[in-house]
């Protein structure tokens, strides 16, 4: 462990500013730590518990030795490690009490949860491919307390956050599977499919004695037009519903400005900046001071709708005043390490939760290295741009910190992320006050608040129109795929060994390290050289489907999964920059879905449809237009041609215009031929399209299938198997997927036709490749 360390003397840099102190590592930041490990040992066994017999009795066993032997520890041992044993001990200990509660309550539901519960709700909907959802708590005497996931019906408005609601549907309880692992680490009990929702009220809960004001500040800011009220409503409330889905969103992402279109850390420091000024001018003392900086800022995180990673900010600011008030030099990194102890002493699950992952690494990442980052800086700049180090630091420090979960969650780095927050948060702290100077003087002189509210807006529009502009620039963003434990490794590794030598700075040093991250740079831009030969790779995306044909730097996509998250994931494993063109089979969001991923990502000569699909009114189309260009979206059918270095793409269906874009048998099917193998790739076809081409004489003897319709029933029949005689079935399919694909049958015609099965909720990423001896399978798990 190591003690609190600095260096004795600040040292003056030839041609820059004085070499910052070491910061300290507080004995805090150890116990912070060692109770976060505990929680993670917590949820291990209680899970492990679970999915196994004897839960309680293996649990309480476990819990208690714990507690014997911390008990023993702490009476023999040292200062410090009984400061570390007790963490790790308190860890267990809430994280066991908490993972119990949730295996009673998730089991008594299971044996008997009824159709109808009384939900208060407890964020803002959210809109995904399969439809909405919403986050809930149950106020029903069965389960009282325990958090749901309701799938909302496509008929009514959705449920404001703060309102108790009756929901009438099916509950099912997580299973023991990889899906079901994630709701046990976050305390969700189960997920109901509703039938019907009816509003009851207002919730007698903090946010429902807050929900009808923040509501009226919704309304006032919905007359906020255009996309700097779609910014605005995030920026002030953390509603984010008005700007899902809309180019800003894609563009703030492509920029790494997400973190500015919600309520959080950064958005609570401007608040406590200027409550800050405004008590200094007014002469109140430091513990007044203190005092109502944490109640001002409080209230704001009340006020916004209690945002999860505000309440985390929040917990930090609180430690920092207490620690001022005391007459203390704030220490960031005890105020950090107060915060990650209370949410986890008050949350458990909120170890698992990556918004306060990404909290705390970027918190740390600054405290730690953000003066030294500056300076390093300051020093290798030309001397009148001295003054850019510290802004351009504050960025530098947490991307670095956070980059193994960001790159590894989103599958994606942002480039232009160190220039994007120089230039844009700042107008984005503009927008936060106007804003709530507006809805405050809405509240006394309507006109005069809508009038500033409309500035505060335009400088939301100037915001978002700076973003799209950074990420229009080529390689703006790059998809990018690691391990999340091999990057924490390394990163952690590296700056914990630029903490310990702490170096300082030459002008040459200096532009030698910024001349090595500038070809660093250009390095992750252009990516790794193009992989060579021919080959097809089922992309891992979930349930949904999204297939690479690759030879060299030429690639063909075929379908894009059913999430931007997951493809850009896929895509940075692969290592694409440049497709020559995407293929969209049909309408279904699981096979469109992903398709604004690549926007700003990488670049696309062309998209493909059906014939017939582009005249509906489809968000897909729209979407395929802005990538590529109004003229580069075309329509195929049977005949058409298209490649990717030395694979042949041949259309085979549609043979006619499609009558409905979104059908399974609109799907476009694709024969892709090259030297040493040949494949089929259905997209959601079934059987009888398969049997319809056969009759046609336009199916013949191939090396792989790929399973239509993730493996549904009636995917293929005897007929078609019996033409094509495929070495190699695979199927893209979600784990633990709730339509039960791939099905049995299918699995069994499969298997009888003599067919080698490869699944992606098995094996992750699936890559054919042909040779002299025939095809040749791999897989990757993907982490």
């Amino acid at each position: 462990m190591c003690p609190s360390t600095e260096l004795p003397t600040q040292h003056a840099v030839k041609g820059g500013p004085r070499l910052p102190l070491r910061p300290s590592l507080p004995y805090l930041m150890w116990v912070a730590l060692a109770v976060w490990v505990g929680v993670w040992l917590a949820e291990a066994a209680t899970w492990a518990a679970f999915t196994g017999p004897g839960y309680a009795v293996r649990v309480g066993w476990v819990a208690a030795a714990c507690g014997a032997v911390g008990a023993l520890t702490l009476a023999r041992s040292g200062r410090a490690g009984s400061l570390v044993l007790a963490g790790l001990v308190t860890g267990y200990a809430v994280g066991a009490l908490f993972w119990g509660q949730w295996a009673a309550t998730t089991s008594e539901l299971a044996a008997g949860a009824g159709s109808r519960w009384r939900i208060e709700i407890l964020a803002d909907a959210a809109t995904g491919p399969f439809g909405t959802r919403v986050s809930g708590r149950i106020r029903s005497p069965m389960a009282q307390g325990a958090r749901v996931t309701i799938d909302l019906p496509s008929e009514g408005a959705a449920p404001e956050l703060g309102r108790v609601v009756e929901v009438t549907g099916s509950l099912k309880t997580p299973k023991p599977d990889e899906r079901g692992q994630r709701q046990h680490r976050m305390g969700e009990v189960g997920r109901i499919r509703a039938r019907m929702v009816t509003d009851t009220g207002w919730a007698p809960t903090i946010r429902g004695w807050v929900g009808p004001l923040r509501l009226w500040a919704v309304g006032r800011i919905a007359g906020v037009p255009g996309v700097g009220g779609d910014l605005l409503a995030g920026v002030v409330l953390g509603d984010r519903r008005r700007l899902a889905g809309t180019p800003a969103e894609t563009d703030f992402r492509t920029t790494g400005l997400t973190h500015l279109v919600a309520v959080s850390g950064s958005h609570l420091v401007v608040v406590a900046a200027v409550a800050a000024w405004l008590l200094s001018a007014a002469g109140a003392g430091r513990l007044t001071r203190s005092s109502l900086i944490a109640a001002v800022v409080g209230a704001y995180v009340v006020f916004s709708g209690v945002q999860a990673s505000a309440v985390r900010a929040w917990f930090m600011a609180v430690a920092a005043s207490v620690a001022l008030s005391s007459g203390r030099r704030s220490d960031g990194g005890a105020a950090l390490a107060v915060a990650i102890v209370c949410v986890l002493v008050a949350t458990p699950g909120a170890a698992f939760d990556l918004g306060f992952q990404l909290s705390v690494a970027a918190v740390a990442g600054l405290v730690l290295f953000a003066r030294l980052t500056g300076v390093w800086i300051a020093v290798a700049l030309p001397r009148p741009l001295a003054w850019l180090g510290e802004p351009m630091a504050l960025t530098l420090a947490a991307t670095a910190a956070t980059m193994p979960l960001t790159v590894s969650t989103f599958g994606m780095f942002s480039l232009v992320a160190p220039l994007a927050n120089l230039l844009v948060g700042p107008l984005v702290d503009v927008a936060l006050l106007t804003g709530l100077m507006g809805l405050a003087s809405s509240a006394l002189l309507r006109p005069v608040g809508t009038f500033v509210l409309n500035a505060a807006g335009a400088a939301g529009s100037l915001s978002t129109s700076i973003a799209g502009r950074l990420a229009s620039l080529p390689y703006a963003a790059v998809p990018l795929g690691f391990s999340a434990v091999a990057g924490a490794v390394v990163c952690v590794g590296a700056l914990g060994l630029v903490w310990a030598v702490w170096p300082r700075p030459t002008r040459m040093r200096a532009r030698g390290l910024l001349a090595a991250l500038l070809i660093a740079w250009t390095l992750v831009a252009l990516g790794p050289p193009p992989v060579g030969g021919p080959s097809v790779t089922m992309l891992d995306v979930g349930q949904g489907d999204a297939i690479l044909v690759r030879d060299g730097a030429s690639a063909v996509l075929v379908d894009t999964g059913p999430s931007p998250g997951a493809l850009r994931a896929a895509l940075g494993r692969v290592g694409v920059r440049k497709l020559d063109a995407v293929v969209i089979t049909h309408l279904h969001a699981d096979h469109t879905g992903g398709l604004p991923a690549l926007e700003g990502l990488v670049d696309v000569s062309a998209v493909y449809f059906a014939a017939g699909a582009t005249t509906e009114s489809e968000g897909a189309v729209e979407v395929a237009r802005s990538l590529a260009g109004a003229r580069n979206v075309r329509e195929v059918r049977s005949g058409d041609r298209m490649s990717a270095g030395a694979i042949e793409l041949t259309v085979l269906w549609p043979t006619a215009p499609v009558q409905d874009g979104s059908e399974n048998a609109s799907s476009v099917v694709l024969r892709a031929a090259a030297p040493g193998f040949s494949a089929i790739l259905t997209g959601d076809a079934e059987g009888e399209v398969l049997d319809a081409l056969a009759q046609q004489g336009a199916l013949a003897d191939v090396d792989v299938l790929k399973v239509g319709h993730h493996g549904s029933a009636g995917a293929v029949t005897d007929g078609s198997l019996s033409t094509l005689t495929p070495q190699w079935a695979l199927i893209s399919v979600g784990t633990g997927n709730r339509f039960g694909h791939p099905r049995a049958s299918t699995l069994r015609e499969l298997g009888t036709s003599g067919a080698r099965i490869v699944r992606t909720d098995q094996s992750g990423d699936v890559t054919v490749r042909g040779g002299e001896r025939g095809c040749t399978v791999t897989t990757r798990v993907r982490n």
